[in-house]
């Protein structure tokens, strides 16, 4: 895996290739939360996702990425770990 450095991420040295750094706006509210899920392949990964879509509100189910030369796939999801997701009485 190919790191660079990221300023806005304190206590860890790096950003994963592919990935854009998380901007703190994004997630300057109590509750919200940036995923970035890696897996063997896409139905792994879509799993992932609707679970915590049931599970909490997400900024939905996203494109798989494919980064070349890399194993596995990649998604980056947003959620709310306080408000409940779409299956949630």
């Amino acid at each position: 895996m190919d790191l660079k450095p990221a300023a806005n991420r304190i206590g860890s040295p790096a950003v994963a290739a592919g990935m854009e750094p998380i901007n703190e706006q994004h997630i300057a509210e109590p509750g919200l939360v940036v995923l970035d899920i890696t897996g063997g392949d896409e139905d792994t990964v879509r799993a992932v996702m609707v679970t915590l879509e049931e599970r909490w509100a997400i900024s939905g189910i996203v494109p798989v990425r494919r980064d070349p030369g890399e194993p596995g796939v990649r998604a980056r999801v947003y959620a709310d770990v306080l408000r409940p997701g779409r299956d949630s009485p």
